[in-house]
């Protein structure tokens, strides 16, 4: 075996000086591309986790919206901070080494995300709720609470119920939020690193053609994440906060706190495990040729793991010897040079056609955000659904609508090759389309609460229920169903008995008249207060006068599957336009340029989309509100909004933003009709300079 032997460590699977024969069947764009699909089915899995579990820290933690969406902008941040820097540095050097990296930083965020949970636990709300704190009340089975004393009474929440005030720890009501910002600040590492470098080295190590096809499958695959996302979060929020106690409520209570903290331990641990995966891969991924030139001299050298010559050093250790002195003769020769980082990205901001083109993403991105970040409380507030309920149907419908229209999307580009022309003009119509569903939005939704407005205020104060001492009662919605009437609260309703075994209340004052609202067909009346009765009727025993837990949900069902039918429809329509978007990117650019370009354009996003969209969004819905929980004086969270004020807000704000992101996309189809999208003039430019070769080296032999 010649000692002169040069193999190329870049171009090898393994770590350091460990390039095992057997793990170089595995260096190819497929395999990549499973790899970086799994990583990124756990890192969807963990956004949409949040998702579904962001009601329920901000009920436990008492967060506003608006507050929500300032805090969740650590992620867009470190990314408006970072994403320049590395995609430039990281771009140049061991692309997948430095995604393992950003996956650590993500498995990270996730176990400070459950922090919170871990300093100050379940809390007190919570916990008078359970059956342990009944039980260290010592006051036995009684099923009439009219003696009860007032914090008890307070937790079931009937009549007479006078809570006690409440101790103000400004250092508990900071401290939750510092640590959620600072999950998503490094987490914005992470995904910097997954996201600028990923796709484009995805992109260099396959054919032009096989390109939308590739990032079509891989980012279907990522797809799958939300789905088991939507399930974790299902699981979790089916769980009691405190997995010790044993709750005197059931999951329709809308008092309810799931274990929002279980996910995040899980999805910590897994990206930990598997972070390590995409760090085997090589620099650079062999060309075909490259393999056959290797598979004849590889198994010969990496027989065994100490392979010696005749100088008595390991072949192994020899080959990535000579490896660096082939690639990094100097050291740090492959170095991005900073001071060439002005240059690159004055030469990204003047390409008008890139620009146009994330301008148009984010103002696309500015429309979704409310769907997004509050898919859970518009569920809440639209269908009266609880957010595990709500988003186990129709997430997994949207992503489905998604995944299809990406695979279909990317098989046509690969095997039609449509000019980019018709491509880039497929979005503009897409654009259209997905007007067209936010406008459907408005009409899809289940009972309003516009008539319990008095003078833009909710007045629940009725005779029936005047001696019941409500004014400070939480939002827990009864269900008087044979009229179809939704009262606030039992204590609203002037219920006097629970029957924890059935589930139901009785010796309601207000029952027969007099309630909240009423929601039939969708329409909704105050009905008059009567009387109020101390006395049980001689018809208590009827289930025509006893009032059960949630609201009512009669006509709830179509509307709720409309929707999601709707979604689903939306977004399949809206992910066929994904692929065209991506290449134009990398197409609009220099090769060198790729990575910087996704970074420029991931900052760009952050800093114009990501950040205020949550937050234009989240005071759009604080705006709503009728009724705040108090937290030491100042607004908690909201308890219940305007219904109709909620859905046109949102939905029409979403039509604007995604008219402005249609005006960009004309404007991207203008400039963008001549781009070289499947590498067919640079393959034939090539083919031009290799004729023009080979006769000068025919002359010299």
């Amino acid at each position: 075996m010649p000692s002169t032997l040069r193999l190329k460590e870049k171009n090898l699977c393994g770590l350091s000086c460990w390039h095992p024969e057997w793990m170089q069947r595995y260096a190819n764009a497929k395999w990549f591309m499973a790899v970086y699909s799994l990583l990124g089915t756990i890192q969807a899995m963990s956004y949409m986790y949040f998702v579904v579990t962001l009601t329920t820290i901000e009920r436990r933690f008492k967060i506003p919206s608006q507050t929500t969406g300032i805090i969740l902008s650590g992620n867009e941040i470190s990314q408006i901070m970072l994403s320049l820097i590395l995609s430039y540095v990281g771009g140049q050097r061991n692309r997948p080494a430095w995604i393992a990296w950003g996956m650590v930083f993500c498995g990270i965020s996730c176990f400070i995300l459950a922090l919170p949970h871990l300093i100050y636990g379940a809390g007190e709300d919570a916990y008078h709720l359970t059956q342990e704190y009944l039980d260290s009340l010592d006051l036995g089975n009684t099923t009439s609470l009219l003696s009860v004393k007032s914090s008890i009474k307070d937790s079931q929440q009937l009549c007479g119920a006078n809570p006690d005030d409440k101790e103000c720890d400004q250092l508990f009501s900071i401290v939750p939020l510092v640590l959620i910002f600072l999950s998503q600040f490094v987490l914005g590492i992470g995904n910097t690193l997954y996201y600028s470098l990923g796709q484009p080295y995805l992109d260099d190590n396959t054919k032009k053609t096989n390109t939308p096809w590739m990032l079509a499958v891989a980012m279907s695959l990522r797809m799958i994440g939300p789905i088991f996302g939507f399930m974790l979060g299902y699981l979790s929020l089916n769980l009691f906060i405190d997995t010790s106690k044993t709750p005197l409520i059931d999951k329709k209570d809308p008092r309810w706190l799931g274990a929002w903290w279980f996910g995040w331990t899980i999805l910590g641990t897994i990206m930990f495990l598997f972070s390590g995966l995409i760090g085997l891969f090589p620099k650079e991924l062999p060309k075909k040729k490259d393999k056959q030139q290797y598979s004849s001299v590889l198994p010969q050298v990496l027989r065994t793991d100490e392979l010696m010559v005749d100088d008595g050093v390991p072949m192994e250790r020899r080959i990535s010897s000579n490896a660096v002195l082939d690639n990094h003769s100097a050291p740090n020769a492959d170095f991005p040079q900073l001071k060439d980082f002005p240059k690159a990205l004055m030469r990204l901001l003047r390409n008008k056609l890139l620009i146009f083109n994330i301008i148009a993403g984010i103002f696309y991105i500015l429309g979704a955000s409310g769907y997004m970040t509050f898919l859970s409380k518009y569920m809440e507030v639209q269908f009266h659904r609880s957010a595990q309920n709500a988003t186990i149907i129709v997430g997994p419908f949207s992503l489905t609508g998604m995944v299809m229209g990406l695979l279909l999307s990317g098989l046509i580009i690969s095997k039609y090759k449509p000019a980019p022309g018709k491509l880039l003009m497929w979005n503009v119509i897409i654009g259209f389309l997905s007007i067209g569903g936010q406008v459907s939005y408005l009409f899809i939704y289940c009972g309003d609460t516009a008539s319990l407005m008095v003078d833009g205020k909710l007045d629940l104060a009725m005779d029936c229920n005047m001696n019941c001492s409500c004014a400070h009662v939480s939002y827990s919605p009864v269900c008087h169903v044979e009229s179809d009437t939704t009262y606030f609260s039992p204590c609203h309703a002037g219920c006097y008995n629970w029957d924890s075994e059935n589930k139901i209340y009785s010796n309601c004052t207000c029952l027969g008249g007099s309630g909240i609202w009423t929601n039939n067909q969708s329409t909704t009346t105050i009905l008059p207060p009567t009387q109020p009765t101390t006395t049980l009727s001689s018809q208590a025993s009827s289930i025509l006068d006893v009032l059960t837990p949630g609201a009512c949900l009669k006509g709830c069902e179509t509307a709720f599957w409309t929707f999601a039918i709707a979604a689903m429809t939306i977004n399949w329509f809206a992910s066929s336009g994904r692929i065209g978007n991506i290449l134009v990117n990398y197409r609009a650019v220099a090769v060198e340029d790729k990575s910087f370009a996704q970074g420029l354009g991931l900052m760009l996003l952050s800093l114009f989309a990501l950040i205020p969209g949550p937050i234009i969004f989240g005071r759009i819905i604080d705006s709503t509100c009728l009724v705040w929980t108090m937290q030491c004086g100042q607004n908690g969270n909201c308890q219940l909004y305007d219904q109709e004020r909620f859905r046109y807000m949102v939905n029409l704000s979403a039509v604007t933003f995604t008219s402005f992101g249609i005006f960009f996309d004309i404007l991207v189809w203008y400039y963008g009709r001549s781009l070289d999208f499947y590498g067919e003039r640079e393959a034939a430019e090539l083919k031009r300079k290799n004729k023009q070769v080979t006769p000068l080296m025919s002359r010299a032999t």
